[in-house]
């Protein structure tokens, strides 16, 4: 196949995803939940406890970082002590 075939085929399919995507029902042939339910938070499953307590670290990590950055140590104190909290639960979990 010559690079000229290969870019038209490339071309091509890329022609017939960009249709697709653009296709109201597209996320639903890879979810059962709507787009609307997706940007809510909702799951299409349910989350343990574990990874719960994970995002919620990975949150108050980013906003610890935040407020060190910006300065509001008071904040960053509070967020701290609730990574405390979450990091204790998480290691007696285990």
């Amino acid at each position: 196949m010559t690079n000229d075939e290969l870019n038209m085929l490339a071309t091509k399919v890329l022609d017939i995803l960009i249709e697709k995507a653009q296709q109201p029902q597209w996320h639903q042939y890879n979810s059962p939940m709507t787009i609307g339910e997706l940007i809510a938070g909702q799951l299409p499953f349910k989350e343990t406890e574990e990874e719960h307590l994970v995002s919620e670290l990975a949150k108050l990590t980013t906003l610890l970082h935040m407020y060190e950055t910006n300065e509001e140590y008071m904040k960053a104190a509070v967020i701290k002590r609730k990574l405390d909290i979450i990091q204790n639960k998480l290691n007696n979990d285990d």
